[in-house]
């Protein structure tokens, strides 16, 4: 929720969903889960027709409202997106990386003959954390809430880091 820039990826691709399904990003790390009838899907559940354990939980709510708010109130649609831009700007400056896909916070970076792996360690040895989705592509997912300084330590040690993986990883 919200971390392409956007309330739900899908609407960046102009396609109108009939079900919507929330948890992690819907409780910042508070757990809840929900689902959003749209349209017609709207008046498929009524009361009664669906069960859960901690269905409606409060406190769950309750966070889940706050995570909403917050996201509304300190802007962070706007900052995912030009946060997220400068990212992908930045680590597709360098000649090792083939091409870098996503919007927003959700970025992957396609790397051209290092293995992901070597790189997801080296990024942690140099204190990232960063996801080797496949052996050729890295998956960045940060929060909504990085910071303007977390992402330009990120770029600044993004070719070290490739040197790094490079001297251990070659594909």
């Amino acid at each position: 929720m919200g971390r392409t820039g956007r309330w739900f990826a899908h609407e960046a691709s102009g396609v109108t969903a009939d079900i919507v399904t929330l948890a992690k990003g819907l409780g910042g790390g508070f757990p809840i889960g929900a689902c959003i009838g749209l349209g017609r899907a709207a008046t498929l559940f009524e009361p009664g027709n669906h069960g859960t354990t901690f269905g409606g939980n409060p406190v769950a709510c309750a966070a889940g409202l706050a995570v909403i708010d917050t996201i509304e109130a300190d802007g962070l649609l706007e900052h995912v997106t030009v946060l997220g831009q400068k990212l992908r700007d930045g680590l597709a400056a360098d000649p090792r990386v083939a091409r870098v896909d996503g919007e927003g916070l959700f970025i992957g970076v396609v790397l051209a003959g290092i293995d992901s792996g070597a790189v997801a360690v080296a990024a942690l040895e140099a204190g990232f954390i960063l996801n080797n989705a496949t052996p050729e592509r890295i998956r960045i997912v940060p929060p909504l809430v990085l910071t303007e300084d977390d992402a330009e330590s990120l770029l600044a040690a993004w070719p070290s880091i490739l040197d790094a993986a490079q001297e251990t990883g070659a594909r």
